[in-house]
């Protein structure tokens, strides 16, 4: 008989044996080497908490606030209406929208998206009062029942700062998540 099937015989035999005596005492057998392939008859139960084999463990608990990401923090924190008077530096994260003073020629910035490589910018402004540079911009008006505004898409990144109407914007720290945005009248 080959060696490999001798080694299965005799675990299976000691597992048989183990189990046809259950009154016994249990004893330590020294281990055996037992091929890869081979299986144990029987299995430790889990742990408390977690999951049963063949099933998903239940996901970790979560804290109701989420924890600051490491990094500068915005000297207004996350205080949107700081920037109403467009000089601020403020957290922010996607679909944030941010009022600016009428003043400015712009009305609102919202955060359409970012990631670790650029915040996206939607602007909304007075009709024919939207000058914008930096990266990737596109202006347009639109008119809805006799009233227009401007319309404008912007892109920043540390760096590569922007610029509308008489403000300037720029990113000062971007993660994949957050970004301070700094606002600051030209």
């Amino acid at each position: 008989m080959p060696t490999l099937a001798r080694l299965i015989a005799a675990a299976l035999l000691l597992t048989l044996a183990a189990c046809a005596d259950s009154s016994a005492t249990p004893t330590t057998t020294p281990p055996t080497t037992a091929p890869a392939t081979a299986t144990p008859a029987t299995t430790t139960p889990p742990a408390t908490g977690s999951a049963t084999p063949g099933t998903a463990s239940p996901p970790p608990p979560t804290a109701s606030t989420p924890t600051p990401s490491a990094g500068p923090q915005a000297a207004d924190r996350n205080d949107l209406a700081a920037c109403k008077d467009g000089d601020c530096e403020v957290d922010i994260k996607a679909d944030d929208r941010i009022a600016i003073d009428k003043r400015f020629g712009v009305e609102r910035l919202t955060i359409s998206s970012l990631d670790a490589d650029e915040v996206r910018v939607t602007l909304l402004g007075s009709s024919g009062g939207l000058q914008v540079e930096g990266m990737n911009v596109s202006v347009s008006g639109n008119c809805v029942n006799g009233r227009c505004r401007d319309e404008g898409n912007l892109s920043l990144a540390p760096g590569r700062p922007g610029r509308i109407n008489d403000l300037r914007v720029e990113v000062t720290h971007l993660t994949d998540d957050r970004a301070i945005l700094r606002l600051s009248p030209e």
